[in-house]
């Protein structure tokens, strides 16, 4: 006989605390992946794994928060095989604006290097 495992057994041993807009959940965090540009990280793409009768709903564009920092959801949530689970893919708001400036501060500099070499 199988027995069915619970949709809560990931999360109540892995997960942590998941708040967009009035639903609060539990999900389970992981770094998906990140771009870099000139030897330095750009952006980082997040994904949390979540019960997808709580968070299956968002829509692209939504704001999640996990443990105090908030992130914006690059697209509806993927379901997961049987639909139970769904995975958001999020973009942390502040980590753009910051990545941003780096950017923005290492082209000045460079800038500045070149004229001053050129002279």
């Amino acid at each position: 006989m199988i027995q069915e495992i619970s949709d809560d057994f990931l999360l109540a041993d892995f997960g942590s605390s998941v708040t967009a807009g009035a639903v609060v959940g539990l999900g389970v965090m992981d770094c998906a992946s990140q771009i870099m540009m000139n030897d330095q990280v750009v952006t980082v793409d997040y994904a949390i794994t979540a019960r997808t009768d709580l968070f299956g709903g968002l829509q692209y564009g939504a704001q999640v928060v996990h443990e105090g920092l908030t992130y914006k959801l690059q697209h509806e949530p993927l379901k997961l095989a049987d639909g139970r689970f769904c995975v958001m893919v999020l973009e942390q708001i502040e980590a753009a604006a910051d990545s941003i400036g780096l950017i923005l501060a290492n082209t000045i500099i460079s800038a500045n290097t070149l004229i001053t070499v050129g002279v």
